[in-house]
């Protein structure tokens, strides 16, 4: 539940996608790929292309031809993708190719299309997928876009929630895999330059971070750096932070390695009673159909909320019995109907 009637709330759905829709192309898929079978129907694959040319008379034919030269190869190797891409009216669409090329290029600029935001066909970046574009009801009600959204503004909260704790006194954030800032950027955060400090960092060079705010980023009391999580790790300006924020990141490790590698290290960065957030995606039908249709990078899902809690409760007893000590919470996903992550927050002791 917030506790600051000033943030925002977009995370609302128009309505509530059944597992179906996501088991269908998940199931496609894999009958392919048991089948041996190389490439997509290619009637579908046909249908796909005629619909995009049709409906896109007014864009330039060489740019039509660009998008489809990279989108090309992907829909005709993955059924499942090739019937997504019909069913949800994806040749249609102004945005849907531009995501998905994203979803290649730059994870960051894949995960704005929650909030509606992405580059239509030709390049151009909006604020609004309208509601007349066929990916709409894709971008309002899909579960990873819809956690998406929570777990930023439950990040938003976190670091007011933080700050509020220090009683007015000078408080710092590191976020490590800060991407766009959405947390900062959509859900009405302010930010507090003179009372406050983040520091950002992120490897994905698409990411301009003076064009993130229409404020000088050093006016908002923000140093954002394009470089990798280790640097940050080891970055004698993260010192003694208050919160340190990892989103989406814990479920590509093996959490032996994300213990040693990030947690052990953050302990360090961390004050006394500092926090660390992450959160861990759960073996659920969203994620696995947005690895097998969508290619997004290879996740390591290891079963349900309960069996996550207590894999990192194992971790967080392992470490206090080094002298490492944490207190735990967890919080699961509240809008879906099946949890797709666990949020957790280590509160240093």
């Amino acid at each position: 539940m917030l506790k600051h009637d000033e943030l925002f709330d977009p995370v609302k759905r128009t309505r509530e996608m059944r597992e179906e829709e996501f088991t269908k192309y998940v199931e496609i898929r894999e009958k392919q790929l048991a089948d041996g079978n190389e490439k997509a129907d290619s009637g579908l694959v046909n249908e796909i292309y005629d619909v995009f040319y049709s409906k896109h008379e007014e864009i330039p034919r060489n740019r039509l031809n660009k998008i489809m030269d990279s989108i090309s190869p992907k829909i005709s190797r993955n059924a499942g993708l090739a019937q997504f891409t019909v069913d949800y009216g994806g040749a249609e669409s102004d945005f849907f190719f531009p995501w998905l090329m994203s979803v290649y290029s730059s994870p960051s600029a894949a995960l704005e299309m929650s909030y509606g935001a992405g580059y239509n066909l030709m390049g151009d970046w909006t604020k609004n997928v309208p509601e007349s574009d066929k990916i709409y009801d894709f971008v309002r009600n899909d579960p990873t876009f819809v956690y998406n959204r929570e777990r930023q503004l439950f990040v938003a909260d976190l670091v007011m929630t933080v700050h509020d704790k220090r009683r007015g006194r000078f408080s710092k954030v590191v976020d490590l895999g800060a991407g766009r800032m959405a947390w900062a950027r959509w859900h009405g955060f302010k930010f507090k330059p003179r009372e406050q400090q983040v520091l950002a960092f992120d490897i994905d060079s698409s990411i301009k971070p003076d064009s993130l705010f229409r404020n000088y980023l050093g006016l908002l009391g923000v140093e954002y750096e394009i470089k990798d999580m280790a640097h940050a790790l080891n970055n004698p300006n993260c010192q003694d932070a208050d919160l340190v924020m990892l989103g989406g990141v814990a479920s590509y490790y093996p959490l032996k390695l994300f213990t040693e590698s990030v947690i052990v290290p953050v302990y360090r960065l961390l004050k006394n009673d500092g926090v660390f957030f992450f959160d861990l995606q759960l073996d659920c039908p969203y994620l696995q159909r947005s690895m097998k249709i969508f290619d997004w990078p290879e996740l390591q899902l290891k079963g349900d909320a309960l069996k996550n809690i207590g894999a990192v409760e194992a971790v967080r007893k392992e470490l206090w019995a080094r002298g490492m000590k944490f207190s735990a919470e967890y919080a699961l996903d509240t809008y879906n109907a099946t949890p797709s992550a666990v949020m957790v927050t280590f509160n240093k002791i």
